[in-house]
């Protein structure tokens, strides 16, 4: 019976947020370079945050929940993704899958990090998002003109994850090396400005007012 009802109330959800306009629902959804700008300065701080575990080493992995924060920023950003999906229905099949594999690749680094996966097993599904997801964002979700803003960024964007599949192999090679982690912190960098440099539109201060056009 519960199960029952979750769905419906699930779908009854989902028809009433397609039911709104795009203006009605605007206020509690973000806009769509909002949500780059969102994901942006979220995987800045996951890079950061890879710097950091290359730079401290095996200290860093003494407490638990320090070893916990890397998978849960990836399991955080994947409900983020699927969140969008529920209630944006633009390119909502691609927000969805994206959403399920960081939270699968989340799921795997994490059981790594704690002795429960060897890393060649976690690897398998953790390169395996990165391939999926650089090529539904920079082939599936690439708009416009070859020259246009829009196209040239998503296929960066692609360009970058495609590249961190290898980076992620060649770090598993030797996990303990400062300089093979500090490598995916720079492509995950780069992906987090290639984000930022996807947004465009106004600055909104915390009380929602337009200060800034770019």
């Amino acid at each position: 019976m519960v199960p029952e009802v979750v769905l419906a109330a699930a779908i009854y959800a989902g028809d009433a947020a397609d039911a709104l306009s795009f203006h009605e629902l605007h206020g509690a959804i973000p806009l769509p370079w909002e949500n780059h700008r969102l994901f942006g300065a979220g995987f800045l701080f996951v890079a950061v945050l890879l710097f950091v575990e290359a730079l401290a080493g095996g200290v860093w992995f003494r407490e638990g929940w320090r070893r916990d924060i890397w998978p849960a920023v990836l399991m955080v950003l994947g409900w983020g993704l699927l969140s969008v999906a529920f209630i944006d229905p633009n390119d909502r099949l691609i927000h969805t899958s994206m959403g399920l594999i960081l939270i699968v690749a989340g799921v795997a680094e994490r059981r790594y990090r704690h002795g429960r996966m060897p890393l060649s097993r976690a690897n398998i599904f953790v390169v395996a998002a990165l391939v999926v997801a650089s090529l539904e964002v920079g082939v599936f979700h690439s708009h416009g003109a070859l020259t246009s803003q829009d196209f040239l960024v998503h296929s960066s964007l692609g360009f970058t994850a495609a590249l961190m599949a290898p980076a992620r192999i060649w770090y598993a090679q030797q996990p303990t090396s400062m300089w093979r982690s500090a490598l995916i912190g720079v492509l995950v960098l780069i992906l987090s400005l290639e984000l930022l440099g996807l947004s465009h539109g106004a600055n909104i201060d915390i009380h929602g007012t337009e200060t800034f056009s770019g």
